[in-house]
C-alpha cells in the first residue's frame, strides 16, 4: 500500500480522536473561541518540529499564497469547533467528509488537478455516505445548524488544501505549511475580544482536554498537509481522509459501551444509519484501489 494512503488514513483517525477530545473540553467549559485560540497556537510548535534541519527559505514574491492558505485554514478551524460545540461529534465529523467533494469541484473549476472518473465516483459515494451519516437523527434544528457549520468548514478546508497542493510545490513543504500556520495563529488574536472569559477562567479539567485535542489536531493536520504537498494528489487524499466519519461513529459506539449507557431502539437506528453511511465511504475508497471499467 502506498504511503499516501497510509498517511491519509492515520490523519483521519487522528482527527476523529481529536474531535472527541475537543467535545470533552467544550463540555468542561473551554468555550469555542478559547479552544480554537489555544489549538491554533499549539499548531506552531508542532509544525516547527518539521523544520528541524531544513533551511527556511522561500520566494518572497509568492508569500501571499501560504498566508491566504492560513486564512482559509483559520476559518475552517473556527467553523469546525463551532459545529463540534453545537452537535454530536459522530454527526459533525462525517458531514465534513463533503470536503472530498468540494476538493474535486474546486480542482475541476480551477484545473489544478486531473480528476479521473474513479475519483469522481469516489467523491459522489463519499457524499452519499455523508447524507446517511448526517441525517440520522438529533433533531432538525440541531442537525441543520451542525450541517451548515460543518459544510462551511469543509469548504474552507478544501480551499486551503487545494492551495497547499497547487502552490506548495513552489516552496519546500515544511516552510509553506509553517508560514500558513503562522498566519493561522496570528489571525487567532482577533478572537481575544470575543472570549466569554479570560483564558485563566477556563476550568482546570478543561485544560487537559484542550491541550490533548490541540496537539492531536495539529499532529494530524501536519501529516495531512505534508501528504498533500509531498504527493500533490489532493482529491485522493481527501476521499481517504473522509473515513474520519467512520472512526467518529465507531468511537461514539465504544464510548456508549464504555460508559454503560443503555442502547435504545432509537439509538440503535442512528448507529445503523451512520454505519451504513460509513460503509459507503469505505466503498468510495475501494473505487480508488480497485480498477473499474469506467
Amino acid at each position: 500500500m502506498e504511503q499516501v494512503y497510509i498517511n491519509s488514513a492515520l490523519a483521519a483517525l487522528g482527527y476523529a480522536v481529536a474531535a472527541s477530545f475537543s467535545k470533552r473540553a467544550l463540555g468542561q467549559g473551554a468555550g469555542v473561541l478559547r479552544l480554537a485560540f489555544v489549538a491554533n497556537w499549539l499548531f506552531l510548535p508542532v509544525f516547527a518540529l518539521f523544520l528541524i534541519g531544513k533551511e527556511f527559505t522561500f520566494p518572497l514574491s509568492q508569500l501571499g499564497y501560504p498566508l491566504l492558505t492560513g486564512l482559509f485554514f483559520f476559518l475552517g478551524q473556527i467553523f469546525t469547533f463551532a459545529a463540534i460545540r453545537l452537535g454530536d461529534v459522530s454527526l459533525q465529523t462525517p458531514v465534513m467528509g463533503t470536503k472530498a467533494v468540494f476538493v474535486v469541484v474546486i480542482a475541476l473549476i480551477l484545473g489544478t488537478e486531473s480528476i479521473t472518473k474513479p475519483m469522481l465516483l469516489a467523491a459522489v459515494l463519499s457524499m452519499l455516505g455523508v447524507a446517511l451519516l448526517g441525517f440520522s437523527g438529533g433533531g432538525a434544528k440541531r442537525v441543520g445548524m451542525t450541517l451548515g457549520l460543518a459544510l462551511l468548514s469543509s469548504l474552507f478546508f478544501a480551499t486551503s488544501d487545494t492551495m497547499m497542493g497547487f502552490y506548495g510545490s513552489q516552496f519546500s513543504a515544511p516552510v509553506y505549511m509553517f508560514i500558513a500556520m503562522i498566519a493561522n495563529a496570528l489571525l487567532s488574536l482577533i478572537l481575544l475580544p470575543f472570549f466569554q472569559g479570560p483564558l485563566r477562567a477556563i476550568p482546570k479539567p478543561a485544560w487537559t482536554w484542550m491541550v490533548l485535542a490541540g496537539l492531536l489536531m495539529a499532529g494530524q493536520a501536519l501529516l495531512l498537509a505534508y501528504t498533500i504537498t509531498r504527493y500533490q494528489n489532493v482529491a485522493v487524499v481527501n476521499v481517504i481522509y473522509s473515513t474520519r466519519g467512520l472512526w467518529s461513529v465507531l468511537i461514539g459506539v465504544l464510548l456508549v459501551h464504555y460508559l454503560g449507557s443503555p442502547v435504545t431502539h432509537g439509538v440503535r437506528r442512528i448507529v445503523l444509519l451512520r454505519l451504513s453511511g460509513a460503509a459507503l465511504m469505505c466503498a468510495a475508497i475501494a473505487v480508488l484501489f480497485i480498477p473499474l471499467p469506467l
